[in-house]
């Protein structure tokens, strides 16, 4: 049962990174530094992986750092 519960989450997930890919080509997130802060933000909030990031965008994710 759990197994087919995170094989769901994990077709959820690829389906959102498609998705904000599909997006972030198209340039609906803006230009690249507002859509990679858009996505970095996303990271922080789970909706995101890291891994999604970098499939994305091509780079990898750094969490920011308040100084």
């Amino acid at each position: 049962m759990f197994d087919q519960i995170l094989a769901n989450l994990d077709s959820i997930q690829d389906g959102m990174v498609q998705m904000y890919k599909d997006q972030y080509e198209w340039g609906w997130f803006g230009d690249k530094a507002t859509a990679n802060a858009t996505l970095r933000g996303y990271v922080r909030s789970n909706a995101l992986t890291a891994a999604g990031y970098k499939e994305i965008t091509g780079e990898d994710y750094v969490e920011e750092t308040n100084s």
